[in-house]
This record gives C-alpha cells, sequence and structure tokens, in this order.
C-alpha cells in the first residue's frame, strides 16, 4: 500500500507590508464622536475626532489620514446596511388627563414619521405622571395616557402588534418633587422606535 504524504504549504503574502486593519472614527448624528485606541503591542493610537483614522500595517500601528469621500468608498456598502438607529421621544401631557399638550400634538408627528420610515418597527409607549393625587389614580393616569398613544398611532395606520404599553405613575419622576407636586415635565408619555 502506497502512501502519500501532504506537505502543506505557506503562502506568504507579497507584501508584509500591505495593510492589516483600517479603524475610522465616524460621527454622531449631531457632529461629536467617541474615541477607540488601537494598539500594536508596543506602540498605541488615539483616535479621538471625526473622520481620524488608524491602520496597522506590517503589524505596526499608525495614524492615517481619510476623508468623508474616502470612507464612503471604502465602507460605503457597509455604512448603507446598517439599521435604523432607535429614536426616543417624549410627549407631555395637560394636568391630570391623557390631552396632549399643544407642542406635543406637533411633536407626535415626529413619532409618527420616524415609524414610517422604518420598513420593521417596534414601538414600546411607557406612561407617567407628576406625584398630584393617590399612587393608584397615577398608575392608571399613567396607562391611560400609553393606551391613548397607542390608540392614536393604530388610528393613523401603526400594526398595534408592534406596540407594547404600560403605566409606570408617578415611579420614575423626570423630576424629582414632593408628593402632591404639579410638575409638567413629569406628565409624559416615552417613546422608544426600533
Amino acid at each position: 500500500m502506497r502512501r502519500i504524504v501532504l506537505i502543506p504549504l505557506l503562502l506568504m503574502l507579497a507584501s508584509c507590508s500591505s495593510r492589516q486593519s483600517l479603524f475610522v472614527v465616524l460621527p454622531n448624528p449631531d457632529g461629536s464622536s467617541g474615541a477607540v485606541t488601537i494598539e500594536d503591542g508596543q506602540k498605541s493610537v488615539l483616535l479621538d475626532h471625526p473622520y481620524a483614522a488608524g491602520e496597522v500595517r506590517g503589524g505596526v500601528a499608525a495614524p492615517v489620514k481619510v476623508d468623508q469621500a474616502q470612507v464612503q468608498q471604502i465602507f460605503g456598502n457597509a455604512l448603507a446596511a446598517q439599521p435604523i438607529l432607535p429614536a426616543h421621544f417624549v410627549l407631555y401631557f395637560e394636568k391630570d388627563s391623557d390631552t396632549l399638550t399643544p407642542d406635543s400634538q406637533r411633536q407626535y408627528q415626529a413619532v409618527f414619521a420616524d415609524i414610517k420610515r422604518r420598513s420593521v418597527y417596534e414601538v414600546e409607549v411607557i406612561g407617567h405622571t407628576d406625584t398630584l393625587g393617590t399612587v393608584p389614580h397615577n398608575q392608571e393616569l399613567s396607562m391611560s395616557r400609553a393606551v391613548m398613544i397607542r390608540e392614536r398611532l393604530e388610528h393613523d395606520g401603526i400594526s398595534a402588534k408592534s406596540i407594547s404599553v404600560a403605566g409606570r405613575g408617578q415611579l420614575d419622576l423626570a423630576v424629582l418633587t414632593a408628593d402632591q407636586v404639579a410638575e409638567p415635565r413629569n406628565r409624559r408619555v416615552e417613546i422608544t422606535v426600533r
């Protein structure tokens, strides 16, 4: 019987100095950015502003210059495939009611528009109250506010299956107050759209 021995061949890259990794800090929607540090074991490079970039080439980390057009050229397909980030909205209510304030009536349109721009969505609506009234009354009122928003979204064509509601009463105050204090910023629903 013949024995065949296979010897693996290692293929070397034509150039050891070819780029192994490229890191680019992208701006947030408001223009700010986070930061990242890349290290090669001996040296580190801090990337701490929009479009700051660094690479690892031949095992060595170094800063590089890139502009927005280059980022789009290199990462355009990946950027286009990103899901839409979650959005958070706060709508406010009149005292002891489930009636939106006039400003929040207008803000509701932004919530609706954000949901409609997504092909798939989940909407979480959480109602809150100030500390006026009893705890049971406030729990009921917070749920009533959340349900009112859900019903309005449903009326405007948003799938009921994609909307969850909860009432938190006066448990999660936006502005800490004593009991029996009318605080308009606590009379709210918080809406998260994913």
